[in-house]
């Protein structure tokens, strides 16, 4: 049997294999922030194909803080029902269902009154202000709320998005976090809040509800050795607290090369080594078979697939008959297309479409 295969124990949780269908913005719910049947659909297709932990888009936790029109919500117990619907399709199709929690902060479409971790002009001549120390605990409060009614609703575990320049992740990174009071200035203190999140969850929820963490390996911006040394002790600080699994991100994800693959191994492989009882999950450039078996190879746990899936929601099951890819270019088209085509989320998709339609136009005219 193929590593990836293989099943894992966690510390709360037993994934049949070590594949991760990764958060992705699916374009699919609609704006009122409830999953339609095309999101449904979704999570059906991946858990038949052989996903062995599905963790849902970006869900928001609170009002002001939705970073796209057709985002699902959690910030309301009207919301939660949804859950139990995707987790029972999920569980249906021997899937594991996690739904990452989040925060748009100053990137909140649904607000005038942008607030970030510091205070900073924006684009468009915008202007941020400075959370207040009482906002900020009003904010964890959204996420260990969301995460009970998610345990209620009857999901496996919750992801917190600490990644991709999301509010949580601006205080960890000192290029945003310029505060000097207590969720500032140091290491320990960027941590704060998502350690008073994961603390309140556990008290919440209990001790054995599952808290996944995606971060970004690197910065942009910032100093790389310093903020290579501040994720270290925030690594520290998640294999203490008894985190599920990490899952290793970056910030330029977007803008790597076409032809690039496993675009973060090298640092993820180091982290790896330096904590060897955290479990930790490496996302980005995963696009064949290879890839999978390289990045188990170098002791990572499990890998994670977003674009890949995407454009191949069956990959697994191709890879298992002998096929070695996913079809994905790297195009990002995804992240555009569903704008121009409702429901569409991938140029291969929208060229079978196109296809078909020309195809029933022949008929049309030989009728």
């Amino acid at each position: 049997m193929p590593k990836y295969q293989e099943p894992i124990n966690l510390a709360h949780l037993q994934p049949k294999n070590r594949i991760i269908r990764s958060a992705t913005h699916s374009f699919l719910p609609d704006e009122q922030g409830y999953m339609t049947e095309a999101e449904y659909s979704m999570y059906e297709k991946l858990a038949e194909c052989g996903v062995g932990t599905i963790i849902s888009g970006h869900c928001c936790v609170r009002q002001g803080g939705r970073a796209n029109l057709e985002q699902v919500n959690i910030w309301g117990d009207g919301f939660a029902d949804q859950f139990t619907r995707a987790a029972d399709i999920c569980h249906a199709g021997g899937a594991l269902f996690l739904p990452q929690l989040s925060h748009a902060g100053p990137r909140a479409i649904d607000t005038e009154d942008l607030a970030d971790v510091s205070q900073r002009d924006l684009k468009k001549g915008r202007h941020a202000r400075e959370l207040t120390p009482e906002e900020i605990k009003a904010i964890e409060g959204s996420f260990i709320a969301a995460a009970q009614r998610l345990q209620k609703a009857g999901v496996d575990g919750v992801q917190l998005h600490g990644a991709h320049s999301y509010l949580l992740s601006r205080f960890l990174d000192p290029t945003f976090n310029q505060r000097t009071d207590s969720y500032g200035n140091s290491e320990e203190n960027r941590f704060r809040i998502l350690e008073e999140i994961i603390t309140g969850i556990r008290a919440a929820c209990g001790g054995d509800f599952p808290i996944a963490l995606k971060i970004n390996i690197d910065s942009k911006y910032e100093d790389p050795e310093l903020y290579s040394r501040s994720l270290r002790f925030y690594l520290t600080r998640c294999q203490a607290l008894g985190l599920e699994f990490v899952e290793l991100s970056g910030v330029d994800f977007i803008n790597q090369p076409k032809d690039a693959t496993l675009y973060y191994l090298e640092q993820a492989a180091a982290l790896k080594k330096e904590f060897p009882q955290l479990p930790l999950a490496l996302v980005g450039g995963v696009r064949s078979l290879q890839d999978i078996e390289k990045a188990l190879a170098e002791g990572l746990d499990l890998v994670s697939l977003s674009r890949g899936l995407i454009a191949d929601p069956d990959l697994l099951i191709k890879l298992q008959i002998g096929g070695e890819k996913s079809r994905c270019v790297s195009c990002s088209r995804c992240f555009v297309l569903p704008h121009l085509h409702p429901g569409i989320r991938c140029v291969w998709a929208w060229k079978e479409v196109k296809a078909q339609q020309k195809q029933q136009d022949r008929k049309g005219e030989n009728s």
